[in-house]
């Protein structure tokens, strides 16, 4: 059995312009984005979801959460890890689970999806621990012990070859061996990567388990990093030239990564900037396949 998945982020519905891109963003042209995602989707073939990695909106609007609701419709479900821009008010989460109850499976923030031999955990993250899930002026990326009780059990429980940790803040910086600079660009907080990591691990004996993915978003930049038996994903952003989305395959034992433009598809305008070619990453950032040793 083969399970298939799209993963996108950061599409900050919404935004005029974004506050924050790495190529040139082009939210207002997510509707024209998205039918290129599904004419992917149709010729892929074998698609059972799509993850959004978080930003869905740029700002939690209940006008931006109808319209994601209502723009987000394709031909396979769509789920949502919730990112900051997600959270600007301290209604969202509210507003989330009564406009777009259909990217919560169970109804909750935190979820899991099956795929086929895998099991996909959403856990996002807080960004203060005074008012969860709401983002205010505060990047201290962390997670709740209920969240992280929640992510055990879930891991103690799971009977799947392969495990996905989906949050939206990066659990590593970019290496500076992807972008050039003297350290890792855009690292979490002390301790963030650990606390998320071994919450799903605890309860399972990694001895004989399957390969463990942690994806992330926020940064706007593709990247694959290997460290401790465990292979970390970042995306860019789908409204960000070139347009591009992750597809992952899991099979018994095994998953693979790729990642495909859509800009071929588009038709506006739209322009690259040369100087920063580390967004799209090395093809290590951009491919990779990994099975249980």
């Amino acid at each position: 059995m083969v399970a298939r998945f799209i993963y996108i982020a950061d599409t900050h519905l919404g935004a005029r312009p974004m506050g924050y891109q790495m190529q040139q963003g082009h939210p207002e042209r997510i509707a024209e984005i998205l039918q290129a995602l599904e004419g992917f989707i149709g010729e892929t073939g074998g698609i059972d979801f799509v993850l959004h990695g978080g930003d869905m909106v740029d700002a939690a609007t209940e006008a931006n959460i109808r319209s994601a609701a209502d723009t987000f419709q394709l031909s396979v479900p769509v789920y949502l890890c919730l990112g900051n821009h997600d959270l600007t008010d301290e209604r969202s989460l509210g507003m989330w689970q009564s406009l777009a109850p259909t990217f919560f499976p169970g109804g909750r923030p935190e979820f899991t999806i099956q795929a086929g031999p895998g099991a996909v955990h959403v856990v996002p993250n807080h960004w203060e621990a005074e008012r969860p899930y709401f983002w205010g002026d505060r990047q201290d990326a962390q997670f709740s012990p209920d969240q992280l009780d929640w992510l055990r059990r879930a891991g103690a429980a799971a009977t799947e070859s392969v495990t996905v940790v989906a949050t939206h803040c990066p659990a590593l910086g970019l290496p500076p061996e992807q972008t050039g600079f003297d350290e890792a660009y855009h690292s979490p907080p002390p301790g963030f990567r650990e606390s998320l990591v071994q919450p799903a691990l605890d309860g399972r004996e990694r001895g004989g388990a399957g390969p463990l993915v942690v994806l992330g978003a926020h940064n706007h930049m593709n990247m694959h990093v290997e460290l401790e038996g465990a292979d970390y994903v970042t995306a860019s952003s789908l409204s960000e030239v070139p347009f591009e989305c992750k597809l992952f395959e899991v099979s018994a034992g095994q998953v693979t990564m790729s990642t495909h433009s859509l800009g071929a598809r588009l038709d506006f305008e739209s322009q690259y900037d040369y100087d920063r070619t580390y967004v799209q990453g090395r093809p290590i950032d951009r491919a990779f396949s990994r099975a249980t040793a």
